[in-house]
């Protein structure tokens, strides 16, 4: 079920960040935070359950919609079969990370963002501090109340109570705010007609006729 407080802006950019489940009618839920990236809002959200292929075209769907937006699907387990189905969509602007093997010295890459022992704390300890710098304006209840039952054990494993998807699908559009704007991420934005269009048609270079020494030759021929 998708839930929209704001439909797209043409100016804006815009983040997914997707957590994936089995689709099991007694499992986990499926997740996708959309957030603007300019306003740092939460602007969409969807949540059900729904086998990882199907929930694929949903995020395509929804990724369209907002602009072509920068998504990250979590990779672990059925989230592999949810990015294999977004490339085979051929969705635009899927993140990625590239890494050089240094005895090959060729250049390989992961997509989707991969949750570890490392990367999991960093990504919520960054969701913390933005949420706790009121960096990020949410507007889903659900959100919300999933952020206050999620914790950290003795034993430093992180979870909710029951669900977390809503948490760990936020956590991953909040990373990508760091990625937004980078130049292999930007997507080019049609802005046929408008005023910075005008001024680009105007020839740059061109002396005024008043300029001093227009006509002025130095040196010899």
């Amino acid at each position: 079920m998708l839930t929209v407080w704001e439909r797209p802006k043409r100016w804006s950019g815009y983040v997914l960040g997707v957590d994936t489940a089995e689709g099991l009618g007694h499992g986990d839920y499926s997740c996708v935070q959309v957030i603007d990236v300019k306003e740092a809002e939460q602007v969409a959200i969807w949540h059900g359950r729904i086998p990882p292929d199907e929930l694929a075209h949903e995020v395509y769907s929804i990724g369209i919609w907002y602009g072509n937006a920068l998504c990250c699907v979590e990779s672990n387990n059925h989230g592999l079969t949810t990015i294999t189905q977004l490339r085979q969509l051929g969705y635009p602007n899927l993140f990625r990370k590239r890494s050089l093997n240094s005895e090959t010295n060729r250049m390989s890459q992961e997509f989707g963002w991969k949750t570890t022992r490392t990367s999991k704390p960093l990504m919520i300890d960054d969701l913390g501090m933005a949420l706790k710098n009121s960096e990020l304006l949410l507007h889903c209840k659900d959100t919300m109340a999933e952020l206050r039952t999620f914790v950290r054990n003795d034993r430093g494993s992180m979870s909710g109570s029951p669900y977390d998807d809503r948490v760990m699908s936020l956590a991953l559009a909040n990373q990508m705010r760091k990625y937004a704007f980078v130049p292999e991420y930007v997507q080019t934005v049609d802005d046929s007609w408008s005023w910075n269009w005008w001024r680009r048609q105007v020839p740059t270079g061109v002396p005024d006729a008043d300029t001093i020494g227009l006509n002025t030759m130095r040196g010899t021929p």
